[in-house]
């Protein structure tokens, strides 16, 4: 599987920048031109770019008027890459299941806030939310196919607790994986 340092700077920036203007969501689909331009590709230049993209699998053409999406390998890769937000570049993506790295952040993840739980001086409500969250994370880990979707409405859900109780730390962390 091709992977963002196998990709030539130009097509690794065209990448990012689908993959930021789709907001990662693999349906969705923005023409090839405009990512492009965003960098100062003239339209042969994008076209090449995205058939090079397209190539390696990580893009669909999705009109013959140039709209471009990510593939579901592209939105993977993604989900996998780094993080342009400054976190620790674990992304959940939309894609199910979760890949290998996903299940091996989202461990460590669940593993850093239970240590922190206790002296998180949560009221006893939204430690229980914290907990019945972080449990149905680890049941579904158990899975040989761990659903993405379930994983993420967990996340989510913890993102409005910590939210609420201006767990700022955790707010980063949760905003940084939902991406």
């Amino acid at each position: 599987m091709t992977t963002l340092p196998d990709l030539e700077t130009t097509a690794r920036d065209f990448l990012l920048e689908l993959h930021r203007s789709t907001e990662g969501n693999p349906d969705a689909q923005v023409s090839m031109y405009m990512i492009g331009e965003a960098f100062g590709l003239d339209r042969d230049a994008s076209t090449a770019v995205a058939e090079d993209l397209m190539a390696h699998g990580l893009v669909e053409i999705r009109t013959l008027a140039g709209a471009i999406g990510l593939s579901d390998q592209g939105a993977d890769l993604m989900a996998d890459g780094p993080d342009n937000s400054g976190g620790d570049g674990l992304r959940l993506g939309t894609t199910s299941p979760l890949t290998a790295s996903q299940c091996e952040g989202v461990d460590a993840l669940l593993t850093q806030l239970k240590s922190e739980l206790g002296q998180s001086g949560l009221a006893f409500e939204a430690l229980s939310e914290m907990i019945a969250d972080i449990r149905t994370i680890e049941t579904q880990m158990t899975s040989p196919s761990p659903k993405t979707i379930i994983v993420r409405e967990c996340f989510t859900s913890m993102l409005q607790t910590a939210i609420a109780n201006r767990q700022m730390e955790w707010q980063h962390l949760m905003e940084g994986l939902l991406g």
